[in-house]
């Protein structure tokens, strides 16, 4: 059985490499947003769509090992303290880690969610400016023009 924990705490591990890696992609997305730089902006989201396919892809390995270790709706937080006594302390460790880099995650997502909003809202001052009616290239029945040209 500790080789199914040592296998959780692994995985907890390498979700917690995901969440690192996103924190670092949305500061540097709220640096490019700052800048303007639209190219890096997109290619920060392409990568943080990979990654989020990739932790869809844990989920099933997650399931599997709550299951075989009976802790099926169980909180993460949770988790230790219904680890067998011997595995607690690395169990907690584990959790912790996790749970502080989720926290980091989050708040680097929100200053970068805050600052593209910002830049969309600037944007759309702009093209208000531009054409008072806010209707710039929109057709009387509603939908964007497109240019194909063939």
């Amino acid at each position: 059985m500790d080789e199914i924990y040592e296998a959780f705490f692994t995985y907890l591990e390498k979700v917690g490499g995901h969440l690192d890696r996103l924190s670092e992609l949305a500061k540097t997305k709220n640096i490019a947003a700052q800048r303007g730089d639209v190219l890096s902006v997109n290619e920060c989201m392409r990568e943080e769509q990979e990654i989020g396919l990739t932790l869809r892809r844990m989920d099933k390995q997650r399931e599997r090992l709550l299951t075989v270790l009976h802790l099926d709706g169980v909180p993460l937080s949770a988790v230790p303290g219904r680890c067998p006594p011997e595995l607690r302390p690395a169990a907690r460790a584990a959790v912790e880690a996790l749970l502080a880099k989720r926290d980091i995650y989050r708040s680097a997502a929100d200053a970068a969610r805050s600052t593209l909003e910002c830049s969309l809202h600037n944007i759309e001052k702009l093209i208000e400016q531009k054409e008072p009616t806010g209707r710039t290239g929109v057709h009387a029945r509603g939908g964007l023009f497109t240019d194909y040209r063939t």
